[in-house]
């Protein structure tokens, strides 16, 4: 190997005259400004030196601790030149390497042994960040044998060391740390994991761990996506049997790097763009659009359009006040079993450009937001993200979403609505990124979906005020109807054998979404908004009467702007037309009659949704509580059987099986209580 002190030379030879395409020089410029900004490290791009000096490049990635430790040195000696008295002020200075060549840049599925000891690079999603702790890099002993001695002892590959012998009395100790003369630097321990657009089908993600040093601790949160480069290095495996010949490995970080774009990359050549631009142009290109989604499921060409708009989602804006309008599409379905809900799912997550299929329990212990867990090796806190937080800026498609943990439910009101997942655990607070469109699917609590039932009551473990986040929702029935019953089974069978095609093909359809959710900000036109307040003022004028339903609020007029622009973007457009507009309206009235409507009386009431129970529910029972008031006092202030409200609730047209419900409601909601099995009484004020 070539003489450190040569190679320190060349070091410092790259940082003075290195010079860019513009004339300056770049790197001796860096070393002038960092005591400016308070810099211990240089960041170097790895194409730099390796046009400069390519012998100095290659021998960094096969000895890279050695050739990092001398390029380290040579920034202190340059620095010594240009400002010794900031470089004297600062013990060590770091050189911090980005951008290897391709070669060096490997997949997290694709680390093996032959990489131990070497520089390289790779990407993936920070999905676990510990907590920033200290690390002893010098302890300082005394020696109690002679109480004399003072040793330090150099701290190495993260274990603690004591002094073999006291230098002084020869003796092998007793020796005392003194903690308050040792040296130490920011340590944190974090997990990076293989991106889910990148995963093979039907394959779990690979992670890896990685340490972070001093200055770039904290550098990045869970969920954000993130480029490494570092020295792969491995541990011994031990147990309580002994140490193992099988060995752990994980990457000691020299650079991290936050990837900053908004949607996952593709490389879309000029044909392909010529393309989009192309069928953009057709004017059924809608149609085309909805005929490509799911294509092997008949018919719910409504329902594809929804999921289109979710794919394509509407614009971000910032108020004036520095709130944000979220264009991120919630969408829900409710449905029967075998309707076709988890293929809908599965469907869009592979379509999207970036896109995740979970169930509601979540795939991990962080579960679908975000938990505050105990590291094994270390047993520091740490913290990992969930399926939202991973699938930031893309879509989360949640099958058995009623099924959600209860903090889970708690926490995914904030993650829907502002976008983001606030942790305040064990002295761990942050708050982390969820700028995610969610796909949803959910069962009715009783198998079947009950029509005379709220979607909130066939729903229970949903809360309304959750429900009343998602934009649109759908309710998949399975009811026999012999003429669709015909053409579904007639669909189903010849697709066995001649398979649909699409009107366009999977690959061409994510490049779509793609292209246009990157170059396409769609404004809503002064009659685009026209259309949607006439709707919305038309609707409300409905429920103007007294004691007359609400049929609409004020929310949903965000959600069709939202959908609005999500459509102009399907056909690439600038502006939000008509249309679109008048495409929306009819796609929330569709949403609406299956959703918003009182099935007691036929009438539009938002409050199925909003509220969980209509405003004929809550006058029947208030009248039903009225009842049994009346009966109580009638017996003199006794409890009151169930047969015996039944039967005075008959006479006011309360049916069996309403009375047995509403006796439930009454009761959790704390008016009514049970003195005795099978008797009521009311709770007094």
């Amino acid at each position: 190997m070539e003489d450190s002190a040569e190679l320190v030379r060349r070091f410092e030879t790259f940082f003075r005259d290195f010079i860019t395409d513009d004339g300056s020089r770049k790197y001796e410029n860096l070393i002038s400004q960092m005591e400016l900004n308070s810099n211990i490290s240089l960041n170097i791009d790895y194409d730099d030196l390796l046009g400069f000096d390519e012998e100095l490049a290659r021998g960094l990635l096969d000895s890279p601790e050695h050739y990092i430790n001398l390029a380290s040195m040579a920034i202190k000696h340059r620095l010594r030149v240009i400002n010794e008295e900031y470089a004297n002020s600062i013990e060590e200075f770091h050189a911090r390497f980005k951008n290897l060549e391709p070669t060096n840049r490997i997949n997290l599925r694709k680390i093996r042994s032959s990489h131990i000891g070497k520089l390289i690079q790779v990407s993936g999603i920070l999905t676990r960040a510990n907590k920033v702790t200290p690390l002893m890099v010098r302890g300082v002993f005394r020696c109690l044998s002679c109480n004399d001695a003072i040793i330090p002892v150099d701290q190495e590959d993260n274990e603690f060391t004591r002094p073999l012998r006291c230098p002084n009395c020869d003796r092998k100790g007793p020796f005392k740390l003194l903690l308050d003369r040792s040296s130490y630097i920011d340590w944190q321990k974090i997990r990076v994991q293989e991106k889910p657009e990148e995963l093979p089908a039907g394959q779990l993600p690979r992670f890896i761990d990685g340490y972070l040093l001093e200055d770039i601790v904290d550098k990045a949160r869970p969920g954000e996506r993130v480029t490494l480069v570092g020295i792969l290095k491995a541990k011994q495996i031990s147990t309580q049997q002994g140490k193992l010949t099988i060995f752990r490995t994980y990457i000691d970080i020299n650079h991290i790097e936050k990837q900053e774009v908004e949607i996952e990359h593709l490389d879309i050549s000029t044909e392909e763009e010529e393309r989009i631009k192309e069928l953009a142009n057709d004017p059924w290109i809608y149609r085309k659009l909805v005929r490509s989604i799911a294509p092997s499921i008949y018919g719910l060409e409504e329902i594809k359009e929804a999921l289109l708009l979710l794919l394509f989602s509407g614009v971000s804006r910032t108020r004036s006040d520095g709130t944000i309008r979220r264009g991120q599409v919630h969408i829900l379905f409710v449905g029967d079993p075998g309707v076709g809900k988890s293929q809908l799912l599965k469907s869009s997550a592979e379509i999207a450009p970036r896109g995740i299929y979970t169930s509601g329990k979540g795939s991990t212990a962080a579960g679908l937001t975000a938990a505050v867990l105990r590291d094994k090796d270390t047993g520091n806190l740490s913290l990992e993200a969930g399926v939202l937080v991973l699938a930031d800026r893309g879509i989360a498609c949640i099958d058995e979403f009623d099924k959600m943990r209860s903090e889970d439910r708690v926490a995914i009101h904030e993650a829907m609505e502002q976008l983001s997942i606030s942790i305040a655990k064990a002295g761990i607070i942050a708050s982390l990124n969820s700028r995610t469109s969610i796909l949803a699917a959910a069962n009715p609590y009783y198998g079947r979906y009950d029509e005379y039932k709220t979607v909130a009551e066939n729903i229970k473990k949903l809360p309304p005020t959750l429900l009343s986040r998602f934009d649109l929702i759908f309710i998949l029935k399975d009811r026999p109807n012999p003429t669709n019953d015909e053409r579904m089974a007639d669909f189903i069978l010849s697709s066995e054998e001649n398979p649909p095609d699409p009107p366009i093909d999977r690959e061409t359809l994510k490049n779509y979404i793609y292209y246009a959710k990157k170059n396409f900000r769609p404004r809503i036109t002064p009659t685009a908004v026209n259309e949607i307040k006439s709707f919305y003022l038309e609707t409300r004028t409905a429920g103007a009467e007294p004691d007359t339903p609400v049929p609409i609020t004020a929310r949903y007029l965000e959600a069709m702007i939202r959908l609005a622009e999500a459509r102009a973007k399907m056909a690439l457009h600038e502006e939000v037309t008509v249309e679109d507009a008048q495409a929306v309206i009819q796609l929330m009235r569709y949403s609406l009659r299956q959703v918003g409507i009182d099935q007691e009386t036929g009438i539009s009431d938002i409050d199925a949704i909003e509220t969980g129970i209509t405003r004929s529910h809550r006058r029947r029972l208030d009248q039903l509580a009225q009842i049994i008031g009346e009966l109580i006092q009638d017996r003199g202030g006794e409890a009151v059987s169930l047969e015996e409200i039944t039967e005075a609730a008959a006479r006011f047209s309360i049916r069996e099986e309403q009375v047995e419900s509403d006796i439930g409601n009454l009761r959790a909601r704390g008016i009514l209580y049970e003195p005795q099995r099978g008797r009521y009484k009311i709770v007094e004020e």
